[in-house]
């Protein structure tokens, strides 16, 4: 097995063992549209940060410290998921690696905007959809070497 990303050998048990694993054909679905997931999904996200960044109240006045969380999981996840398109439609780890990464850091930044803007259904949906995201990619793991 290759070497542990971070977190990974602790989360590992948690997706692929607590939680009911993914039927083989849903798997196999998972990794035929990875690819164009991760390429929509950069895609829209660098349309949104042009969005932001071109709207005359955000020139004028700024963002708020949320949104600045927000703003920066978007560019992460974009540029990572950007990075990952090539390496998933050769069924290559590192596509996985970026997807991974990818998903700790949105989870991460956006708890932390969901922290300061008093958030709770922000931070319920981050922990849901990153729970789910993460269940995906580990069941999908074994796809890419």
């Amino acid at each position: 097995m290759k070497s542990k990303l971070p977190l990974e050998a602790e989360l590992e048990p948690l997706f692929l063992r607590k939680l009911p694993p993914m039927p083989f054909n849903v798997k196999d679905g998972f990794v035929q549209v990875m690819p164009w997931i991760a390429l929509i999904n950069g895609i829209l996200g660098i349309v949104r940060l042009i969005k932001v960044y071109s709207d005359s109240y955000a020139i004028s006045y700024g963002v708020t410290t949320e949104a600045t969380f927000s703003l920066l999981a978007t560019a992460v996840t974009s540029i990572l998921s950007l990075l990952a398109f090539t390496s998933l439609r050769a069924n290559r780890r590192r596509g996985w690696n970026f997807l991974y990464f990818a998903v700790l850091i949105s989870t991460v930044l956006n708890l932390l905007s969901g922290v300061l803007d008093f958030g709770i259904g922000e931070i319920l949906f981050t922990l849901l959809f990153s729970t789910f995201e993460l269940w995906v990619l580990f069941n999908i793991r074994e796809r890419y070497w």
